[in-house]
């Protein structure tokens, strides 16, 4: 079976066929006369090597075999078998890499016998002459073996390292894509969390808009101020009521849980939930909150919600986690910290993923803001976010 190479792969091995058969060019003389035959059979040996390891080595063995029905001495094809035997554990698949391995020995065994036989032509066949050539044989067999089999070994090494850098690498695709698929799932519950706050928002908007308009018609034509607040009101909850509908960018759950929606006025509350859990939390309020859309109240009380929880299921709870709001003209920024412990950065934890924080990324970037995560500093780890007024 011939393997399908690249381009540059055919040309990489026919050049290092070439390049051996001229390091070893000495052993293709005859004389001072070159055996061309001897040079092209190794190029085409070491060329195949790789495309088809089986059909290198059977030609191999054929230049072996016609090598020794000539009763040659060692020459330039047996440079190429222990290389051919290195590609069979390699590259070979099958049947290819045992027939590798059962060259390797019978070759070892063969290369010995025909060594002792064609260096000892002239010794007498007496007892004393039969065990040396015996004992000369034996060990050139195991040599021979041993040098063979090491190469067809360190293939099949190399080719268990291959085995286990892809597998390495499959486990790798296959975290990266649990953790895109973890941060989608999170991503998508956010948004369908945003699309139950919103749903209340807006109906709450709607609701007021259409209980103002009604209340108009029933103002009398002389109650010219009664009428301008009554416009007023609409006008101002429809503002704000379409700028929270910008917010939302999928479509509306039908199933949508009741209640009320959190705001800044629950922020107080939701600080003593966490302190009641356990949770030592410092809380500091910079300036004064402004008014702004009901959406991006619930953006902030969602993402400081996730960040105490947080603190409280990843953090050291002994620790203190430090709450600061800042409210000014332009927005709010919101900054949770907290100790995290020297052990997570010591063993290399990306404290920027996971835990909801996609959630709350797109949470802040939905209400036209930003969320940054900060974890430079050892041991601890902020959430810092900015929701603007406009």
């Amino acid at each position: 079976m011939i393997r399908r190479l690249l381009p540059r792969q055919y040309a990489v091995d026919g050049g290092i066929g070439a390049i051996v058969a001229v390091l070893c060019l000495p052993l293709a003389l005859h004389g001072n006369v070159v055996d061309p035959w001897q040079l092209l059979v190794t190029w085409g040996i070491l060329t195949l090597r790789r495309a088809s390891p089986a059909l290198s080595l059977t030609l191999a063995w054929i230049a072996v075999i016609v090598q020794m029905g000539f009763g040659a001495s060692p020459n330039l094809y047996n440079i190429a078998i222990p290389i051919v035997l290195y590609a069979t554990a390699r590259y070979g698949d099958g049947w290819v890499r045992w027939y590798g391995l059962i060259s390797a020995i019978g070759g070892g065994v063969i290369a010995s016998a025909y060594t002792v036989l064609v260096t000892n032509t002239n010794v007498t066949f007496d007892p004393a002459s039969i065990s040396i050539l015996s004992f000369a044989a034996i060990m050139g067999a195991i040599a021979g073996v041993v040098v063979l089999g090491l190469s067809w070994t360190l293939g099949q090494l190399m080719r268990t390292a291959d085995a286990a850098r892809q597998a390495g690498y499959e486990r790798f695709r296959a975290r990266q894509a649990q953790t895109l698929a973890e941060r989608a799932t999170v991503v998508e519950q956010e948004r369908g969390r945003i699309a139950r706050d919103m749903h209340d928002v807006v109906a709450h908007s709607l609701a007021v808009v259409v209980a103002q308009a009604d209340g108009a018609r029933y103002v009398h034509k002389g109650d010219a101020d009664a009428l301008a607040h009554t416009l007023e009101t609409v006008s101002d909850t429809a503002r704000h009521a379409l700028g929270d509908v910008r917010l939302l960018l999928s479509e509306l759950r039908h199933e949508q849980e009741a209640g009320p929606q959190p705001g800044f006025a629950d922020i107080d509350m939701l600080i003593e939930r966490m302190r009641s859990a356990g949770l030592h939390v410092t809380y500091t309020l910079i300036g004064t909150l402004p008014d702004i859309p009901t959406g991006r109240q619930i953006a902030a009380y969602r993402i400081m919600q996730e960040a105490l929880t947080n603190a409280l299921h990843h953090g050291e709870a002994q620790r203190e986690v430090d709450v600061t709001i800042t409210g000014s003209d332009s927005g709010v920024d919101l900054v949770v910290e907290n100790f995290v412990g020297e052990s997570r950065h010591a063993h290399g934890t990306d404290l920027s993923r996971g835990h909801g924080l996609p959630g709350m990324r797109e949470r802040a970037t939905l209400a036209g803001g930003t969320l940054d995560i900060d974890a430079s500093t050892p041991g601890r780890f902020r959430v810092i976010a900015h929701l603007p007024t406009a």
